[in-house]
């Protein structure tokens, strides 16, 4: 297979170029490299803003996946923030629409669930509390419009993914956060009171899932990437307590407007791509932090 993959410097995008092109696929790499990160880049990685895109760069590619975004949901409140992300999604979007390309997945989020309680459903309303969420929302109602006014045999695809995380991951979200600082014997800082809860997926299993819609024949307009189980922050905190043997747990004020939980329903993936491969959360933090300790400094730098 042919794929484009944008964002392919990011945390997935790296993750899931490296397997497909172990998995024989020829795989052309496009970042802007506007997120700096000291994680390994991908061999011949094109930097380029998915914005100078033309339907004509696009010939001869059988799937686009469109990882590309700012994800931060606390810095999306910046000015300026939802306004790029979307630009990027509208670009993309119009520019496969207008080329010869085959298929295009689009990466969304659970952010666009918003605060609802129990297992979300693909069916379940957006209720989108942030403008990183407004902006993956609109993104999805836009492959809405357009997935109707494509040739025969095309498809737009989106995979709503939840919390992934692995030894990769920059030092900004929580599992990362937890783990460099266990490892420098610092404390683990929990906003509010950790009761929060989130569907933990490790990068591996995530680029494993991908992988799976990306072999089917067929996208399906929506479909979680997730792990179907919520964890707690403050499970999560004592979890990588018990895996490194470090740290201690120290609490400040709550973030404002977070989303109280997250977790997955799998019915839909697992229905069409089998049981997801989950697993078990001790045993992928406990592979993560040894990779992390050898591959980062405590710091989160590259050793």
């Amino acid at each position: 297979m042919n794929l484009l993959v944008t964002g392919a410097a990011g945390f997935i995008g790296s993750a899931l170029t490296t397997a497909l092109r172990a998995d024989g696929h020829t795989v052309t790499a496009l970042d802007d490299l506007s997120v700096t990160s000291p994680r390994p880049r991908p061999d011949h990685l094109i930097e380029r803003d998915v914005r100078t895109l033309e339907p004509g760069d696009l010939d001869g590619i059988h799937t686009i996946v469109h990882l590309a975004a700012h994800k931060s949901v606390p810095r999306s409140f910046t000015v300026g923030a939802f306004e790029r992300n979307t630009a990027v999604d509208r670009h993309i979007i119009h520019t496969f629409a207008a080329s010869g390309a085959g298929r295009l997945l689009l990466a969304s989020s659970c952010e666009v669930y918003g605060q609802q309680s129990g297992q979300l459903a693909e069916s379940a309303p957006h209720q989108p509390r942030s403008p990183y969420a407004a902006g993956k929302s609109a993104t999805e109602h836009l492959a809405d419009i357009y997935r109707h006014r494509l040739g025969p045999g095309r498809q737009i695809g989106v995979a709503r993914l939840f919390n992934t995380y692995g030894p990769w991951e920059d030092g900004d979200a929580v599992v990362p956060a937890f783990l460099d600082a266990a490892l420098a014997d610092r404390p683990l800082t929990i906003e509010g009171t950790g009761t929060q809860a989130r569907d933990l997926n490790h990068v591996d299993d995530t680029v494993t899932m991908l992988g799976r819609i990306l072999a089917a024949d067929r996208l399906l307009p929506v479909v979680n990437i997730g792990s179907g189980h919520a964890t707690t922050v403050l499970d999560l905190a004592e979890a990588i307590i018990r895996t490194t043997g470090r740290g201690t747990i120290t609490h400040t004020a709550p973030r404002p407007n977070e989303i109280h939980s997250f977790t997955a329903d799998m019915t839909l993936f697992t229905s069409i791509y089998g049981m997801p491969p989950g697993r078990p959360l001790d045993q992928a933090l406990a592979d993560t932090a040894r990779a992390r300790a050898l591959l980062w400094s405590p710091a989160g730098e590259l050793r």
